[in-house]
């Protein structure tokens, strides 16, 4: 008989401990709603308070070649290999931006890279 208690007593806390780590259902519905899992809410990527289609827009365009890394942010700020390149000419047809050695021609449908002032190749869009 007190076999029983206790197996029924492990049993219960189990089921008692099991939840503790589930997550609540609000917080279940706002990352459906917004789109965002734990992990990207955490790393801030994702905003939980925000809607699927405003998050969506606040996508970050890659490009890379060779050991060369250029991110286009949604703000259209531009870094290369992580660093902030600044805006040294902008017209109709291209932004011409600059990071040290570095000067990355964005167009409509393609990014340049140049160093040292000579052409290397267009970019491959990696995301």
């Amino acid at each position: 008989m007190m076999m029983k208690k206790v197996i029924m007593a492990v049993m219960l806390s189990g089921l008692m401990i099991s939840n503790a780590f589930a997550i609540s259902e609000s917080y279940r519905a706002k990352l459906e709603k917004s789109g965002c899992t734990q992990v990207t809410e955490a790393n801030g990527t994702c905003d939980i308070n925000k809607s699927k289609a405003a998050n969506s827009q606040h996508k970050d365009t890659v490009y890379k070649l060779d050991d060369v890394s250029v991110v286009i942010k949604s703000d259209q700020s531009v870094t290369v290999n992580g660093k902030y390149a600044a805006v040294s000419e902008k017209n109709a047809n291209a932004t011409v931006y600059e990071q040290g050695i570095y000067t990355v021609i964005v167009y409509a449908k393609k990014v340049s890279l140049m160093k040292n002032g000579v052409y290397v190749a267009d970019m491959k869009k990696v995301k």
